[in-house]
């Protein structure tokens, strides 16, 4: 319903959504199974510009999981340019990353916990970030047929723009509310 004036363009992308799907899913099994070998120092970094909840308040904590998901899923749409290659690395890496979060915390805190903290939020995020990244590799796609003589690039791009400002930044705004809310329940 509430892609309801895109309803064409996102079932085009069905396929493909399946596809990202299918990747960002599979990695995060493959982060959870090898997260034991994987060093801590491997994602020195991923995590940096988001601040500390306990010297932070809530909205600063909002401001910076918004920012960061904004971004990243801007990333992974623009990058498709690349021949849609890389938004399907990034959802890859994604999954990987909450793969291994996850059974490292569920060492410490169980998979209900885990569960419990990815749940209410990531029902909203991670299908807008995986929109994001179909729309990226459907970008990618659309280049190459533009490439190929073939027209509809910029119908597209402005398309995906126009999703992306009108439906998957309020998605994103809502999770990170959801996200923070979550975080000062549990510190």
């Amino acid at each position: 319903m509430f892609f309801k004036d895109n309803w064409d363009y996102i079932t085009k992308l069905g396929p493909i959504f399946a596809l990202t799907s299918l990747i960002f899913i599979y990695s995060i099994l493959i982060g959870y199974s090898i997260a034991p070998d994987v060093s801590p120092q491997s994602f020195e970094g991923v995590l940096s510009n988001i601040p500390d909840p306990v010297d932070s308040t809530s909205f600063e904590m909002f401001l910076a999981i918004l920012y960061n998901n904004v971004f990243a899923s801007f990333l992974f749409m623009l990058s498709g340019v690349f021949l849609g290659l890389p938004p399907l690395m990034f959802m890859a890496f994604n999954g990987f990353f909450v793969g291994y979060v996850s059974y490292n915390a569920a060492q410490i805190q169980g998979i209900g916990f885990v569960l419990a903290t990815i749940l209410p939020h990531g029902i909203i995020e991670i299908p807008a970030i995986v929109l994001c990244g179909t729309m990226g590799v459907g970008l990618g796609y659309q280049l190459i047929f533009k490439l190929m003589r073939r027209e509809g690039l910029q119908k597209y791009a402005t398309e995906s723009l126009m999703i992306f400002l009108k439906r998957i930044i309020p998605l994103l705004v809502l999770a990170a509310g959801i996200e923070t809310a979550l975080i000062y329940s549990l510190i």
